[in-house]
């Protein structure tokens, strides 16, 4: 094909594309995130399409975001991190350099830099290391990126069920709390009990801590999925509770990494789900021989959600389950 202008150039590069072999790992990742976002458009039209055509407005459309609709928004960005780097790893990032140049000559960066408030001149070596630097993050560094990125990934999805738990737990707000409190003084009262009953000073403070060790008012995640599963239980949760409540556990532990920037903190965890064994070691980040594990679990999450909506859809506000805006 010969080359002579822009178009042309264009049409070259999409018939060199086409018989490309892309990566089968990102093609894996990209079909699964896909599948992903399948799954909530079907369990969005489960629950709310016919709510959204009976709020709906000839003129007015009605927006209904939901646990599914955040996942969905989650995966669209992992979506654009593998395709483009999928497109860009198919024209070798020649593209670069040009980019580069340009965002220099626009003045949109130069040798100056503000180094607590006051303008730093780079040296023309630090200068050049920043292109040298972009290009071995694209060719050297690219699976680091992407353990980084299903980091965030993970982060991102488990926020997302995190949120809408905790909104459905408001509509038990009282008994929760209830529960909760009338729990957490039983014990108080007993650790005091005990202080008081205390014969040596060793004993006081064994049950000083244990007094101490009792959580506040405070409820926690676990608190309120726990509460909020019990109560899907008693209204006949159609999955396996217990295993569900693991699968949930082990990747809560998970999203907790971030705090230590993705390293595991605590004591040694596993889980195994559809033949896949799942481990959080204390002091490492978690390792997945297959980034579609972890996309799996993910998957199973949003069953979960389901399972629990459905199974409480008579008991809990509709308003924990959807907000709705009325766009002009």
């Amino acid at each position: 094909m010969d080359v002579t202008d822009s178009k042309t150039l264009l049409d070259a590069i999409g018939k060199y594309c086409d018989g490309l072999e892309y990566q089968h790992g990102n093609k894996h990742r990209i079909g699964a995130i896909l599948s992903l976002i399948n799954v909530c458009s079907y369990y969005e039209s489960k629950h709310f399409s016919y709510e959204a055509e009976k709020l709906g407005h000839p003129e007015k459309p009605v927006l209904i975001s939901s646990f599914f609709g955040h996942v969905k928004m989650v995966c669209e960005q992992s979506l654009m991190f593998f395709i483009c780097s999928e497109i860009s790893n198919s024209i070798q990032a020649r593209p670069l350099g040009a980019l580069f140049d340009q965002i220099i000559k626009e003045g949109y960066y130069d040798k100056a830099i503000k180094i607590q408030g006051k303008k730093y001149e780079l040296s023309s070596d630090s200068f050049e290391q920043s292109f040298g630097s972009l290009q071995d993050l694209f060719v050297n560094r690219y699976d680091q990126t992407v353990g980084s990125h299903i980091l965030d990934f993970s982060i991102s999805m488990f926020s997302s069920f995190e949120t809408w738990i905790t909104k459905i737990s408001e509509s038990y707000k009282d008994e929760m709390t209830k529960k909760y409190t009338l729990s957490r003084l039983k014990k108080c009262q007993k650790h005091l009990d005990d202080y008081e009953n205390a014969k040596t000073e060793e004993e006081e403070t064994k049950y000083f801590k244990r007094l101490r060790s009792v959580p506040g008012n405070y409820l926690s995640f676990p608190d309120k999925f726990n509460f909020v599963m019990g109560k899907s239980k008693e209204n006949n949760y159609p999955r396996e509770l217990k295993e569900d409540k693991e699968l949930v556990d082990f990747l809560r532990v998970s999203r907790n990494s971030v705090h230590n920037g993705g390293i595991h903190k605590g004591s040694d965890v596993e889980l195994t789900h559809n033949g896949v064994t799942h481990r959080l070691q204390q002091n490492k980040p978690m390792y997945h021989e297959d980034y579609n594990y972890l996309i799996d679990l993910y998957a199973e999450v949003i069953d979960i959600y389901d399972a629990i909506i459905t199974s409480l859809k008579n008991e809990v506000d509709r308003d924990s389950l959807r907000d709705i805006s009325i766009h002009d």
